[in-house]
């Protein structure tokens, strides 16, 4: 394999969803490696500029580009840290011992406590997490030159951690443009929808529990449920109780689910912390705000203070049987002005902000 001569920045993606691809047109050229593909791909072709890798092949293009500026992931995506780790010391010592200017940024989301990200549901001694942060702190500080963060939430959670706060940073929320929705498409009155896996983390379980009381309420209300994952079964026998008011789309191509969240009027996305995971900020919440929805999730998303102070719903993750439903319903009866949503984004997509920063050269 021909290694990376051209003199510009390359972006290192472990797990390669529908979203880099839109994402690689409006962002800073560069050479696009990938080690493997996530569900959410389906529908979508990988352009010819994406060059699937494993780790050796990875680490022997770097060491031979003449590449400026190398994007990787967050130190904080611990089941990824040990890969790079491997990859920022080859860009870093590969630069010294050649002469050539190296450069290492990351765009952080990660907003779990640090004790949770190292142990996942076990409980980790508090020496053991110093340590693990001393160490870290120190790595971070040694090997990267720019952080960008995608939250408060995550800029704190970092700059908690020794030596961080020595490091070039910034904060640009991930959210949309105010120019990303579709504008055309009428959406259908008290309908609310849930895009994600199906998976217990992302509140599904809690979703139909409280739907339930809604309907309870609210006798028009309706719920659109997109996206595979193991409770499909689950959610199917759910809808087939009362089809009427639910409905259940399985998966669907990434332009499709854009269409049908502008036909809704509340998204709905109630994470739930599992461990090392935590909801960083939500693809389908970005989505939403574009399409102007108002919001209903957890305290979970780094977004969550942004989305309080715009008036959407907010409720506590230990707390969400009691909370969810009402805030649900408020959210259906009193939904925000589509237009003023819209306007409260920013002109530019906080990605691509960050972006144009962390690859200035």
């Amino acid at each position: 394999m021909p290694a990376v001569t051209a003199p510009e920045s390359i972006r290192l993606i472990p797990e390669l969803r529908s979203v880099h691809i839109t994402r690689y047109y409006e962002t800073t050229p560069a050479h696009m490696l990938y080690f493997t593909e996530k569900y959410d791909l389906a529908g979508s072709e990988v352009p010819k500029q994406f060059r699937k890798v494993n780790l050796k092949q990875a680490l022997r293009l770097l060491r031979g580009s003449r590449a400026t500026v190398l994007e990787m992931p967050e130190p904080l995506w611990v089941r990824f840290l040990p890969t790079g780790i491997a990859i920022a010391l080859t860009w870093k010592l590969s630069g010294f011992i050649t002469g050539r200017k190296r450069v290492l940024v990351t765009y952080a989301m990660e907003n779990n406590d640090l004790g949770n990200l190292i142990g996942g549901n076990r409980r980790v001694p508090a020496a053991c997490v110093r340590a693990f942060g001393l160490g870290l702190g120190l790595y971070i500080r040694l090997v990267l030159d720019k952080i960008a963060f995608a939250s408060e939430g995550s800029r704190n959670l970092y700059l908690s951690i020794p030596f961080v706060k020595s490091v070039e940073n910034r904060v640009f929320e991930e959210l949309p443009s105010d120019a990303s929705g579709d504008q055309e498409i009428t959406p259908d009155p008290d309908s609310c929808i849930f895009v994600g896996v199906l998976e217990e983390r992302k509140g599904v379980l809690e979703l139909l529990k409280a739907w339930e009381e809604v309907e309870e309420l609210n006798p028009t209300a309706t719920l659109t449920i997109i996206g595979p994952g193991p409770l499909a079964d689950l959610v199917v026998s759910w809808v087939a109780l009362n089809p009427s008011r639910r409905t259940y789309v399985g998966q669907l191509p990434r332009a499709q689910v854009q269409k049908t969240i502008a036909t809704a009027v509340t998204l709905i996305a109630p994470s739930m912390p599992d461990g090392r995971w935590r909801e960083q900020v939500g693809l389908p919440i970005k989505e939403g705000l574009a399409q102007g929805l108002t919001v209903v999730t957890t305290d979970q998303t780094g977004l969550d203070s942004w989305l309080q102070r715009h008036g959407h719903h907010v409720v506590s993750a230990s707390n969400i049987d009691a909370e969810l439903p009402t805030a649900i319903q408020k959210a259906i009866e009193h939904p925000l002005n589509r237009v003023t949503v819209i306007e409260s984004l920013p002109r530019v997509e906080g990605r691509y902000q960050a972006d144009s920063w962390i690859h200035e050269r």
